[in-house]
């Protein structure tokens, strides 16, 4: 599929460039905040795709539970996907704050792409480009942009019920909104298992474990392993209304320091697909963050609308 490759790399190049552009490096601001509101963030946008039953491992294109179905045949697998997505939330703690919180709206923005090719019989391989930008309304010092380059390796167990095996590589790149002044970045490997349930057409769930193993960064004391259990569920309502759940709990042990926190998401959406491309989403979550350094604690609700595209070649 040399279009769909040539594609792939004209996004990779614009990502790159953009990354390039933005290695000037400022003090912090609230950097590990940021760190924290790029995770719950992908899993707010994440929710918005409402994916089909998720064979492939995670990837920056969803909430930590692969959209991709490798199951299908080889003549219906489609391998390169465009996604794009608008949301507009309103969250009750931006600053993710012990005290003191602040509400307040904020637009979300993502696009990108995933390519899975088939290697060789059960062997997929993985590379991906997501940029998002998150604009506040008030705290508009809050606003970031987030870049992700990453790509990796997928192995599907047939014999045992489609678990599927994973490691990718992921470059995290956060600056702030003029994209002039980088707050953070590191390089990561995940390594994860993945397992679907499919009980029916119209209902199935995935669980999945992570482990995010650091390997370099900006700053020091922002750095962390990320080790996760993940849960997810979709039910079909209709041929074109989808509900969706999620709950994440993460162990986050700190590098440069000696802070561990312990993470958990909740969340629950619906899809409305107007198109098979287009949808309009809606979605609510809760985060609570329990640290051994209680400045770290904090819990907030957010809940939004969007709209979504998601086209496959």
């Amino acid at each position: 599929m040399p279009a769909s490759r040539n594609l792939l790399t004209v996004l990779l190049a614009i990502a790159a460039v953009t990354q390039l552009a933005a290695q000037t490096r400022s003090e912090p601001v609230s950097t590990d905040a940021d760190v924290s509101r790029r995770d719950m963030l992908n899993v707010l946008t994440g929710q918005a795709f409402a994916p089909e039953p998720g064979y492939a491992p995670p990837s920056p294109a969803d909430q930590d539970l692969g959209e991709q179905r490798l199951l299908l045949p080889d003549s219906r697998y489609k391998s390169l996907t465009l996604f794009a997505n608008a949301s507009e939330f309103y969250t009750s703690n931006a600053s993710l704050t012990n005290g003191g919180a602040q509400g307040d709206w904020f637009t979300a923005l993502q696009f990108g792409a995933v390519w899975m090719p088939r290697i060789a019989g059960n062997l997929y391989g993985e590379v991906s480009a997501l940029q998002q930008l998150y604009r506040y309304a008030d705290l508009s010092s809050l606003s970031f942009n987030s870049l992700d380059l990453g790509g990796g390796l997928v192995y599907i167990f047939r014999d045992l019920g489609d678990l599927s095996a994973f490691a990718r590589y992921n470059y995290n790149l956060l600056t702030d909104a003029s994209s002039s002044n980088s707050i953070f970045y590191q390089q990561t490997v995940r390594l994860g298992l993945q397992k679907p349930f499919v009980f029916s057409r119209a209902h199935s769930a995935t669980v999945a474990l992570n482990a995010d193993l650091n390997l370099d960064g900006w700053p020091d004391y922002s750095l962390r392993n990320r080790f996760a259990l993940l849960a997810g569920y979709q039910a079909n309502l209709t041929r074109r209304l989808q509900a969706s759940m999620f709950y994440q709990i993460a162990y986050l042990p700190f590098l440069d320091n000696s802070r561990q926190d312990w993470n958990q998401i909740l969340s629950a959406g619906l899809a409305y697909n107007l198109t098979p491309w287009f949808s309009v989403n809606a979605s609510v979550s809760a985060s609570f963050n329990d640290s051994n350094e209680s400045f770290y604690s904090y819990s907030v609700l957010n809940t939004g609308a969007g709209v979504s595209a998601l086209l496959k070649f």
